[in-house]
């Protein structure tokens, strides 16, 4: 590594700790509103229609009385677009996940564009999510493109991507902006080399299992064969966010995972512990960009306009 790029890189730890400290120095851990983000990845259809009815039609709300919400990295393949028209108008966030769901770590710019813009253009044709709502990107895989994927990001006009893994670290990251160069580990390369301004990454912070493994999503973990053991590892995770920064929390999964019974009985148990804590909130990706943008204090989270819905149940 050069001297410059190491300066560079310092410089944007730089700003982002002057971010951090100056959001503590204005608030108290106990005033941050702990972001919850839950996200599923790949087709929407009928074979996972019931799970979403069971976690998003029940009467989960967050503190002001507002629908939980989660994002959905939606691929072409055997997507039934009824069900993407339903679940963004029940609030939530549709972002794009591919077309043909491939690894892309070789991928030109080129077949980005075609891939990831090209699935925005699907969504809006036939999914009904307005153009400009589709602000996010996962990679399939998590193969992430490196400079390809991002100044395709960029040039596309979307807002963030969500599919570089970081450590758990004590506290965990917040999401942020490319106005500088990469200044964490690269856990699965390529990774951007390059300053994309205006573009965010809201990382996905990785677990441990109960026995100390990593994972970077919710069913890549070691997962315990009780519905108690599910419970306990969810919390045990959580609770590295909750009492420390605050930084925002991801439940990254895939709907297959929910299959398994005791796999879907311990996480609703979580579910509902959180959706009972009123300073935890379940928003999507774009909700929880907003906050950073603008951190705003439990006192005043309730009127926080993006956590506002345009119906409460």
């Amino acid at each position: 590594m050069s001297g410059q790029t190491i300066v560079k890189s310092k410089t944007c730890m730089q700003m982002v700790m002057k971010w951090l400290l100056t959001l503590f120095r204005d608030y108290t851990t106990e005033e941050i509103p702990q972001i919850v983000l839950l996200t599923f990845d790949d087709s929407a259809n009928d074979l996972n229609k019931g799970l979403y009815s069971d976690l998003f039609e029940k009467g989960r709300t967050n503190p002001n009385g507002c629908p939980i919400a989660a994002t959905f990295y939606v691929s072409h393949e055997w997507t039934d677009y009824s069900h993407v028209q339903n679940l963004y108008a029940s609030g939530h966030e549709i972002a794009s996940h591919s077309i043909s769901h491939s690894f892309g770590e070789q991928f030109s710019q080129k077949k980005w564009t075609k891939e990831i813009s090209g699935q925005r253009e699907i969504l809006a044709a036939y999914g009904g999510v307005k153009l400009e709502d589709v602000r996010g990107m996962r990679a399939p895989f998590l193969a992430v493109g490196g400079n390809k994927m991002f100044k395709m990001l960029y040039d596309s006009n979307f807002t963030y991507d969500s599919s570089m893994p970081v450590y758990e670290n004590r506290p965990p990251s917040f999401p942020y902006t490319l106005d500088y160069k990469l200044f964490h580990d690269c856990m699965i390369p390529p990774c951007p080399t390059r300053s994309y301004p205006g573009v965010w990454e809201v990382p996905m912070v990785m677990w441990q299992d109960l026995n100390g493994g990593r994972c970077s999503m919710g069913d890549a973990c070691s997962n315990p064969p009780t519905a108690d053991g599910v419970y306990k590892m969810l919390i045990k995770n959580f609770e590295r966010h909750y009492t420390t920064n605050r930084a925002p929390f991801g439940l990254f999964y895939h709907a297959a995972w929910f299959t398994q019974i005791h796999h879907k009985e311990g996480f609703i148990a979580f579910l509902d512990t959180l959706v009972a804590m009123k300073d935890v909130w379940l928003v999507s990706n774009w909700q929880a960009i907003q906050w950073v943008r603008d951190p705003t204090p439990l006192s005043r989270i309730n009127n926080f306009p993006p956590f506002q819905c345009d119906y409460q149940v």
